[in-house]
Formats: structure tokens, sequence, C-alpha cells
């Protein structure tokens, strides 16, 4: 393309700081102008452009290029979403990004502004060590990147290849496999004795403890049927489905921990539901497809320890990751893992006999089991980990500062600090042995907070990690405030008031 001026338009929503501040940057990084000029609707430039980097920017809804508007693909996908699409906010839920809502999942838009930023080429080969649900892999697949995701619950896996699968499936084969399933269900009959004095088990004993026996039932009802009709897609249907059994648990579905149940039953049937929640992401699916084809990409994701990457047998050595990009969990976080065990033990995916220790384990828990606890408060007491004594002497602060008056969690919290900062120096240290040579890695990291003997400690998981990084040998590249979108109902108190984007890179 010849030298020219091109008109970049901000969507019509409302702008947090940083996404104005990373619209430029993933300007300057990704088509390279030669002049930058700030107009009321956004930004003209000029230079000489490849359209088709005009079209991945994030951050702008459309472009004037020779006197054509012409959309980028960001919003045809946030305009494509049949929930949110057409409202004046940014859309988050677009593609399969809404096929559950599972927790701790971050900004999608995010992850596609960030790569620009970085200036990642579309045949990199992209690693979420944390991969949660799978945001970075869907945007990947947006744009036909390969990625790889790991991450230690098996619910989070499931979650995200299917969501991989459902983008690389036409929509019209789901479709037709869902009105079978209706079919099915219609006609199948199934007692709440026969689940319980057939098949009695492990699994379905500790599903009686959280649903009466007719809900009990239906969800195994449902369960059974997916499981017979949809053949290959059943993983598909599965996290539909279990997206929604817990409200429908004698568990409190508003509260982040696990509590009986105190607000009304829904009124619509778990069945009805389900045939809601298909219908609308079969739309949506239908919607995106339109948009960006049916795709055929090898991103996965698999049930590894990121601690371990270096040494896992899933990762395919030949293969050198040219770009990294996560959202950690922050210091102490909430076990969201106990919101999602009915779906773990009805999807199968865990007894519930190993939840506990599965939660004790997973980066940043604030849980111990037997004889954890002891031995981490004997790791703070000498650093037998050996972590920079700057590190070290914030654990102790922590400490000194608990007094008798607070209770067993926070009385934890030091010795919980220092074995989370412990655990992200070993992805830090594995992470190096898998990336190329100047690879960058990008971290979304949450702040957070604490209570200890009556005072409020503020802790800037950020500048933590970004010490641990440093002196494992990584390279400061910058760092940011990521503002957090506004929190309502029972998350309002446990909300991350602010984020950071830490980005080093491999020397």
């Amino acid at each position: 393309m010849s030298n020219t001026n091109v008109f970049l338009h901000w969507s019509s929503y409302r702008y947090f700081p940083y996404e104005k501040y990373l619209a430029r940057r993933e300007v300057k990084s990704l088509i390279k102008p030669s002049h930058v000029v700030q107009i009321r609707d956004g930004l003209r430039v000029s230079g000489n452009f490849d359209e088709a980097n005009l079209q991945r920017l994030v951050y702008f809804a459309d472009y004037k290029l020779n006197g054509e508007i012409r959309h980028t693909l960001q919003s045809k996908l946030e305009s494509s979403c049949t929930v949110t699409g057409s409202q004046r906010r940014q859309s988050t839920r677009y593609s399969v990004h809404g096929m559950h809502e599972y927790k701790g999942k971050f900004n999608p838009q995010v992850v596609r502004g960030v790569l620009n930023i970085l200036g990642v080429s579309l045949n990199s080969i992209i690693i979420d060590p944390f991969c949660g649900s799978g945001t970075t892999l869907v945007e990947c697949s947006h744009i036909d990147m390969d990625a790889t995701g790991y991450d230690m619950n098996p619910l989070a896996i499931y979650i995200a290849n299917a969501k991989l699968k459902s983008l690389s499936t036409p929509e019209p084969e789901l479709r037709k496999y869902f009105f079978k399933l209706g079919k099915t269900y219609g006609k199948r009959g199934q007692s709440a004795r026969f689940v319980t004095a057939t098949n009695r088990n492990e699994r379905i004993e500790y599903l009686r403890r959280w649903f009466d026996e007719s809900t009990l039932a239906t969800i195994e009802k449902l369960r059974s049927v997916i499981l017979n009709v949809t053949g290959e897609y059943s993983d598909i249907f599965l996290v539909l489905a279990s997206d929604l059994i817990r409200d429908y648990s004698l568990q409190e579905p508003t509260d982040l921990r696990i509590r009986r149940r105190y607000t009304p039953f829904p009124k619509q049937s778990l069945w009805d539901a389900f045939n809601f929640k298909a219908l609308r992401f079969l739309d949506n699916l239908a919607s995106v497809q339109q948009v960006i084809g049916v795709k055929k990409n090898n991103s996965r994701a698999f049930l590894c320890d990121s601690r371990t990457i270096n040494r896992l047998s899933c990762l395919n050595h030949s293969r050198s990751y040219n770009a990294a990009i996560t959202s950690p969990p922050y210091a102490t976080a909430l076990p969201y893992i106990d919101t999602q065990r009915l779906s773990l033990v009805w999807l199968d995916l865990l007894s519930p006999n190993d939840i506990g220790n599965l939660e004790s384990y997973l980066t940043g828990s604030r849980e111990f089991i037997s004889d954890q606890k002891q031995q981490w408060v004997n790791a703070l007491a000498d650093n037998s980990k050996h972590l920079p004594s700057s590190i070290y002497e914030y654990c102790l602060k922590l400490q000194r500062a608990v007094s008798k008056d607070d209770g067993f969690r926070r009385r934890s919290v030091p010795s919980l600090m220092y074995r989370y900062l412990s655990d992200m120096r070993d992805v830090f240290k594995s992470m190096l042995e898998v990336m190329r040579n100047s690879a960058p890695f990008a971290l979304i990291v949450g702040h957070n907070r604490t209570t200890l003997g009556g005072k409020q400690f503020d802790i800037d998981t950020p500048a933590l990690l970004k010490s641990i990084a440093l002196e494992c040998g990584w390279l400061l590249g910058e760092s940011f405030t990521l503002q957090t979108y506004q929190r309502y109902g029972s998350h309002v108190a446990n909300a991350v008031r602010a984020e950071t984007l830490l980005i080093v890179r491999k020397p």
C-alpha cells in the first residue's frame, strides 16, 4: 500500500484509560505509522500500511481508507454476539467466550491487544501457563495463531478444549445433534429411585448431598442422554449443562464459597434453562462463524502443572514458544474451585475425595492440607526456598503483623504468601526453558489485600512477581496499571481493585 492517511475510529463504548493507551501502543507496534494525530473520534495515521494489520487492531471499531469505512475484525467479532453485540458497552461474551461462566476469566480484548503490542506474528506459537477456561487459546484461534495452554484444574481444561472444538465444528452439525438430543430427552424416562438405588457409588453419594432426589434424577438423565446421543460433541453439550447445575443445587449459587442455599430455586426447569442456553450458544457460534469461518487449528489445553512445564511429557520440545500471555492466580486467591466442585464431580473429572488435594496444590491456593502448613511455616522461618531477601523480608513483615485475634485463615497468610512466591519462581524458571530467545512473557496480575493484626496490607503482587522474574533471569520490559471493571453483588467484597500488565523478556 502506498503512503496514505487512514482514519481509525473508536468504538462507541466507554473506554478505560488503559484501553486507549493500549490502542495507541498497538498502532505503533502493529502498523508502524510515520505520523499520528488525535482527532475527535479516533486517530489519523499516515504511512505505508498493510491492510491485514489494520484489520488486526483491537481497540478500534473501524478505519476509513480511500474514502471507504471498513470494520476491524474485533468490531465484527463483538457485533456478532447475539447477547451483547448490540449494546453500547464492550462485549466480552462474543464467539465462545460465553459458553461457561468460569470464575477468574480475564478480558479477551486484552489478549490480542497485548499480542499486537508485543509484535507477535501470526505464525507464532503462544503459550498460556495458567490458561483457565481458554481465553488466550480462543483469541489466538480467531486469527489462526497456534496456542498451547496448561492448567491443573480438570474443569478448566475440559471447558477450554470444548470451546476450541466448537470453533472447529460447523454450527449446523452441532445444531443437528442438539435437536436429536431434545427428541431423545423428551422420550426417555428416568426416576429418582433408579438413580439412587441402582447407581449408588462415591460420585452419586456426593451429588446426593447437594441435590434433591428429583433434581439429581434430572441432571443424571441429561448427562446420560448427552453422552449417548451427541457422540464426539458430548463435551460441548456437557460444558453448557455444567454451567447451570449449581443454580439448581442446594448450594447457594450467589456465594463464592460452599454454603447451604438461602435464595429461591429458579422457576424455569433445568431442561428449559439448558435448552435456552444451548440455543443461544449455537446462535452465537453461527454468527461468529459467519465472520471467521470454521477454524482448523492446532491449539489445545493440557492438564499439567505450570511449575514443571519444562519437564512435561505433553510438551513438544521441538517447538519452543514465541510469546507467552497469561493471567496468573493472585496471592492467596479465593478458592474458586469450591464453586466448581459440583461440575467436577458431575462430569466425572475428579473424585470427591481428590478435590481437597487439588485445591491445596494449586498455585495461589489459600488452603493447606495435613502437614503442609507446618512445612511452609518452617520454610518461611528459615527461608529454606532461598527467595530474594526483599521478598523474604516482606513475608516476615506479614508474619510479624499477625496477632492472637486473627483467625486461622489470616494466621496462614504469611506462609501462604511465601509458598505462592516460591511456586511462581518455579513457573518463571520453567518458562525460561521453553521460550525462544528474546521471547516476551506478558502477565496480567491482580493486586490483593489482607488484614493482619487489625492493619490492612495492600499486597502489590505485580511488584513481587517482577522481583521474582528478574531474580530468575528474565529481563524487565515494562509494566502499567489496568483499571478493573466494577463488580456487583457477592463479588464486590472480594473483587480485585487493580491489575497490572507486567511484561518480561527472555534474554
